[in-house]
């Protein structure tokens, strides 16, 4: 049984625990289950987002990539964020990294009227969200009163002489609806330790995963920049036309996987 978030749901956590990694793993599965196109707002590789789905075996999400329903843009407009102009497709996920930035108290009250009521009828537009963030408090206050559900990130690191920074190495993290995670963050995040606090974090998430990464896991690393900070024009990269960002096209992508492999 495959657990759908909310429509507009916040990811959660440590620096460092897997936050984009664990929106873009639940995103794509969501994404391909319900048909949507998805849309962020940080860079992504086109090549790697092809072998990634294709190597899930993601025929929905592999023909939205070469048809151009996979998109980044980005949030503001110069110093101004224009939520409302981003999020201008119906049945497409939207996935925002660096929230506490984009939806902090000051910066959400630039947007319009009209958005929120958007974000209130966002079921009925058929659009979703998942807003990353550190902690639930750097986001607006009436934001989190929208957000119905959210996913708590605790993935495993070690440091990489390689990378010359942590690296993720086990996948930890929980699903919650928005009234059971207020308890969790109470008498988990900063309460209880050991065991009481591992059986409470289960007893109150809808759905918990954890286990070592699997070599398709690792695929997705390569999909976005999870060391970079955020650009200001982020694009969706095609390494076959760089330096510029276009549409992929069979052509580009063709020779990376057998096309035909998609029927099998």
């Amino acid at each position: 049984m495959m657990y759908i978030p909310g429509h507009i749901t916040g990811i959660v956590g440590e620096m460092g625990s897997g936050k984009s990694f664990v929106a873009l793993l639940v995103g794509f599965e969501v994404a391909e289950e319900l048909h949507y196109d998805v849309c962020t707002n940080f860079a992504l590789d086109a090549r790697e987002l092809y072998r990634y789905f294709v190597a899930n075996g993601y025929v929905w999400l592999t023909s939205r990539l070469l048809h151009g329903g996979i998109k980044v843009k980005p949030v503001s407009v110069g110093k101004k964020v224009c939520l409302e102009n981003w999020m201008d497709q119906r049945r497409c996920l939207y996935i925002l990294d660096e929230a506490g930035i984009f939806l902090n108290s000051r910066r959400f009250q630039q947007n319009s009227p009209q958005f929120l009521a958007d974000l209130a009828q966002i079921r009925h537009d058929g659009r979703r969200l998942f807003w990353i963030s550190q902690y639930s408090e750097q986001v607006d206050k009436q934001m989190r009163e929208l957000t119905q559900s959210y996913i708590y990130c605790d993935c495993v690191t070690r440091y990489s002489k390689v990378l010359a920074s942590t690296e993720l190495v086990f996948k930890n993290y929980r699903l919650f609806i928005a009234k059971k995670f207020k308890i969790y963050v109470a008498k988990v995040v900063d309460g209880k330790l050991g065991f009481k606090a591992w059986f409470l974090s289960n007893h109150l998430a809808l759905k918990s995963w954890y286990g070592c990464l699997s070599s398709v896991d690792r695929m997705l690393f390569d999909c976005y920049p999870s060391l970079e900070r955020i650009e200001k024009e982020p694009c969706l990269v095609n390494p076959f036309s760089s330096p510029s960002c276009q549409k992929v096209t069979v052509r580009d992508l063709g020779s990376v996987v057998p096309l035909n492999s998609l029927a099998s």
